[in-house]
């Protein structure tokens, strides 16, 4: 690893990375590279854009994006306990889907229920209809929703999206990437349609 970073470092200092220019030099540093990058995606809270890894560690964009797939390859084909997914527009760690059910039942007894079900609710219809407004998401669950709309804006799950141009201009709500992270997907085209939902006569 000394050897490695030793090699980083004099490349980085000669810019051998630094421009498109130069990617065919990348593989130098390569290892000392992807070292970083998991690094940087183990100790991430949350998702981590190709745009900031590159700016961060001084490279081109196309190097980045090289490196990240080579490591979903990697993950992927260990059959490890797990994966990198890009979610929300960024990268990050999660558990592998096969063992799912082992994780589960293991932590089965411990989970705590961190949303109502009225909030529950709340985001279930924002993710479809967004962007929509406390009334709008009232009319559909039949209650008021102000208290619930604050606490999901205070946990980062929804958040303003403008105006709604009608008498009382009242606000627009959307979810925001940190519920897409959680879900585990990459954009809520992901999300099951409607239709599945519906109740067969």
């Amino acid at each position: 690893m000394t050897d490695i970073k030793k090699t980083y470092k004099e490349n980085f200092n000669k810019k051998a990375i630094n421009t498109d220019n130069n990617e065919n030099n990348h593989h130098l540093n390569k290892k000392w590279l992807k070292a970083c990058i998991e690094g940087i995606l183990f100790i991430s809270e949350e998702n981590i854009k190709i745009d900031y890894i590159a700016e961060y560690l001084k490279i081109s964009k196309n190097v980045a994006l090289e490196i990240i797939n080579d490591l979903i390859e990697e993950y992927n084909n260990r059959d490890g306990g797990f994966i990198i997914r890009k979610v929300g527009g960024g990268y990050r760690y999660y558990s592998n889907p096969a063992i799912r059910e082992v994780l589960k039942n293991y932590v089965k007894s411990n989970i705590s229920s961190y949303l109502s079900q009225a909030a529950l609710e709340t985001l279930a219809i924002a993710c479809y209809k967004q962007p929509i407004t406390k009334t709008q998401v009232a009319e559909i669950r039949g209650v008021r929703t102000d208290s619930v709309f604050q606490t999901l804006i205070n946990k980062g799950l929804l958040k303003e999206a403008g105006r709604l141009k009608e008498p009382g201009n009242p606000k627009l709500y959307k979810v925001t990437d940190k519920l897409l992270e959680l879900l585990g997907i990459n954009s809520f085209e992901e999300l099951p349609p409607l239709k599945d939902f519906e109740e067969s006569d």
